[in-house]
């Protein structure tokens, strides 16, 4: 018994198979970098946390969230740095999102400092901050730096050279060069 295929059939099936192919590549390529990521940190190290959630009640009824990736504690310096951190400020059902490449918390969750692609989000307020670094203290909310800004409040935007927010956002001073747009 002889099967004839004709050369349409013949292209379609070499067609399906190369399809085929690249996929199953595609799928191990992405499958063995994923592993590499992994197995280039130093799990042996004491103090390195993979997947982090924490949870701190503060004695003012704030509530703060972080979120990591990767956690590594230094207990001799008292700084804890942070991987992709994601923290959220609860303050009277009013939710501050902050989020970064890097965080380091500093002096027993008294301080901190985000670096690298920093953004602040409120919605309530409808306020967004963007910066590269940003150093603040927890319990008073309030947070400054030296980097140029990029903020938006309702429909007004602000960009300066530097910044100093008090009091979890109720006092804002935009320093140096500064310009307000209002759409």
């Amino acid at each position: 018994m002889q099967i004839k295929l004709s050369s349409k059939a013949t292209f379609i099936i070499l067609i399906l198979i190369i399809i085929f192919i690249l996929a199953f590549n595609y799928i191990n390529r992405n499958k063995q970098i994923n592993s590499e990521k992994i197995n280039d940190i130093d799990l042996s190290k004491e103090g390195i946390t993979i997947g982090v959630n924490i949870e701190q009640n503060q004695q003012n009824g704030n509530k703060i969230k972080i979120v990591a990736d990767f956690m590594e504690e230094n207990k001799e310096k008292k700084l804890i740095k942070l991987i992709n951190p994601i923290t959220k400020i609860i303050k009277e059902d009013n939710e501050t999102k902050l989020t970064s490449n890097y965080g380091y918390i500093i002096n027993n969750y008294k301080k901190f400092k985000l670096d690298k692609d920093v953004n602040i989000f409120n919605d309530n307020k409808k306020f967004v901050l963007k910066t590269e670094d940003i150093t603040g203290i927890f319990d008073t909310g309030n947070m400054y730096t030296n980097s140029p800004v990029k903020i938006q409040i309702n429909n007004s935007k602000i960009q300066g050279s530097s910044l100093s927010l008090k009091n979890f956002g109720e006092y804002i001073k935009v320093s140096g060069k500064a310009r307000l747009t209002i759409d």
